[in-house]
């Protein structure tokens, strides 16, 4: 636990550092009246962005994942005894595996904030005002504890809403689809975590082991299906910032 706790700590250390810099920096050289420069930082210019590549991206290192987690839960089912089997570097092909994996890691944790801050950004520019986060804020609540508990959830239902409506986006509902998504995300990010904890922390050698396994096959069981909600709920909230995008559009050519 206490390992947990020193690591929160860091990002947060880390994360309001990083903010502060950046938001220093850009005061004191005027950037944010630049234009230009929330396209060089975000690849988000003023007005309607159209998301459709950025989300094809977002979509594709997503699917790259779920590729990960069925073969996973193939390899448990064929193989259940090989639940704590660590990946031979050694070899080219475990070498290029786990090199894959990073890549596909660190791409989904870099898209979906980023898809998170364009979502946000064109929520706006189709009418929805008032929202409670700020683009910026959309995407940095996924990085800074303790926030990261919850506002994610409450970025990505915003978003929703407004995207349904955006000009009485307040009026609307949230997707059941965005609570199922972040209570899976809680739990096979930080659920695991802490069995891997109670792990280390069991005497009993066998009765040790017994928990890693289940925690080796609680992680692709959680991943598949929170995979599958979250690519539904961008596919959705694309499609119908779109849909009101192309209406708007046509309306003004009017």
């Amino acid at each position: 636990m206490n390992r947990v706790l020193k690591r929160l700590a860091g990002w947060k250390r880390a994360f309001l550092y990083t903010l502060v810099n950046l938001r220093s920096a850009s005061a004191a050289l005027n950037l944010r009246d630049t234009p230009g420069f929330a396209r060089i930082v975000t690849g988000t210019a003023p007005g309607f962005n159209d998301p459709t590549r950025l989300t094809r991206w977002t979509r594709s290192f997503l699917y790259a994942h779920l590729v990960f987690v069925v073969a996973r839960l193939c390899s448990l089912a064929l193989n259940p005894s090989g639940t704590g089997a660590a990946l031979d570097l050694s070899s080219a092909p475990g070498a290029a595996g786990w090199i894959l994996r990073m890549t596909i890691l660190y791409g989904n944790i870099v898209l979906l904030p980023l898809w998170t801050y364009r979502a946000n950004h064109n929520a706006r520019q189709l009418g929805a005002s008032g929202m409670t986060f700020t683009p910026e804020w959309a995407a940095g609540w996924y990085f800074l504890p303790p926030g990261l508990f919850w506002k994610p959830r409450l970025v990505v239902k915003e978003i929703w809403q407004a995207s349904v409506d955006p000009e009485n986006w307040r009026m609307q509902q949230g997707s059941p689809l965005v609570g199922w998504w972040w209570t899976l995300w809680l739990t096979s990010a930080w659920g695991v975590l802490l069995g891997s904890g109670v792990a280390a922390l069991v005497p009993d050698t066998a009765t040790a082991q017994i928990v890693d396994d289940a925690v080796a096959v609680a992680r692709p069981v959680l991943h598949l299906p929170l995979t599958l909600i979250l690519l539904t709920i961008i596919t959705k909230i694309h499609d119908m910032q779109m849909d009101h995008y192309r209406n708007q559009s046509e309306e003004a050519a009017r």
